[in-house]
């Protein structure tokens, strides 16, 4: 069964509805444009290595271009076409965008903080010291002993790019799909908790994320050093998958159809995963539902539209330090208390 949204701008005037869908198209158009022309003139004027030379101090820059696409992909790419994508399906009324600036609910002013905290490398500053630096200290180390200790390197780089972008996608979220499984476990739980603590879906519910969390580095990037996977189409894989992950926290009730059940997972099945009704079976944990049908929780139930969250007290709002510092202590705690949410 495949969901829609009923008037696809919120309007039962379909001369209103194509009228304003044209206007969204239209915005879309014009900004697509001036970003591909701001891109454009960043490749062209930017070089990719920049030499400094400040105070008497020599500062080398390099790969300028990837660094650029990284940083600004969420906020002036990502970001503002899951918005577009969203407000063309269920309409104005019921977008994300609109209840940000309009009808902000508690949980969404939580969200809101982690993106903005999240953009501005504040969060970034804290996981680094939450957890001590663990994951860069490990990439390293792996990065510069594999060929060494194994003798062994695999190199992808004589395929073409769209060809490693899918392998690489497919080898990512494999590794993801069991970091998410062991999130749910006793011991990680509580530093996942905080993204499953949302209320409410909207776009910027996938930036909500502790900043803590440090399974990831370990269980999808390092592999993924090791299957040789550049820094380029690692950067295009997160891209791909932070797109995805705005897409399935939005207000869009759909499954996708065979997409949704074969390719990349919808919106509907992420809203069960997240359900607060914990009697039945958690499932639905890949970004490629192919894992779930692989390894046993996949769910034929994406006609249900379940409440989301968790039974823990969240205080939601603007002031997300409080919650943070329980669940981040929960989780030290827990490896030696157990806790049964």
């Amino acid at each position: 069964m495949t969901h829609t949204a009923d008037g696809l701008l919120g309007s039962d005037d379909p001369k209103r509805a194509g009228l304003g869908r044209a206007a969204i198209l239209g915005a879309l158009g014009v900004y697509a444009g001036l970003l591909a022309l701001g891109w454009w003139a960043l490749m062209r004027f930017t070089p990719d290595d920049v030499s400094l030379s400040l105070a008497g101090r020599h500062l080398e820059v390099h790969n300028v271009h990837d660094r650029l696409l990284r940083d600004g992909a969420v906020i002036l790419t990502l970001l503002p076409l899951a918005f577009w994508i969203e407000c063309l399906v269920v309409g104005w009324e019921r977008c994300s965008l609109r209840r940000l600036f309009a009808d902000r609910t508690p949980s969404l002013k939580t969200d809101l903080s982690v993106l903005v905290l999240g953009q501005g490398h504040v969060l970034d500053l804290v996981s680094k010291v939450l957890t001590l630096g663990a994951g860069v200290f490990a990439s390293v180390w792996l990065r510069d002993r594999i060929a060494a200790a194994t003798g062994f390197q695999v190199d992808a780089s004589a395929l073409p790019f769209l060809v490693q972008l899918v392998i690489y996608f497919y080898a990512y979220t494999f590794f993801d799909y069991w970091t998410h499984r062991f999130d749910h476990g006793r011991f990680f739980w509580p530093l996942h908790r905080y993204h499953h603590s949302a209320r409410d879906f909207g776009v910027v519910t996938a930036a909500r994320q502790h900043p803590a969390a440090f399974l990831g580095p370990f269980i999808v990037n390092l592999p993924m050093a090791f299957l040789g996977a550049s820094p380029s189409v690692m950067i295009w894989v997160n891209v791909l998958v932070t797109g995805i992950g705005f897409l399935i926290h939005s207000e869009i009730k759909s499954d996708w159809g065979w997409v949704g059940r074969w390719i990349v997972q919808s919106p509907l099945h992420h809203r069960l995963h997240h359900k607060l009704d914990m009697t039945e079976k958690t499932g639905h944990f890949g970004v490629a539902p192919i894992w779930d049908r692989l390894f046993g929780t996949w769910y034929d139930n994406a006609h249900k539209y379940p409440e989301i969250g968790v039974s823990a007290p969240y205080r939601h709002g603007y002031f997300i330090v409080p919650d943070m510092a329980r669940d981040y202590w929960h989780f030290w705690s827990g490896w030696f208390v157990r806790r049964t949410e």
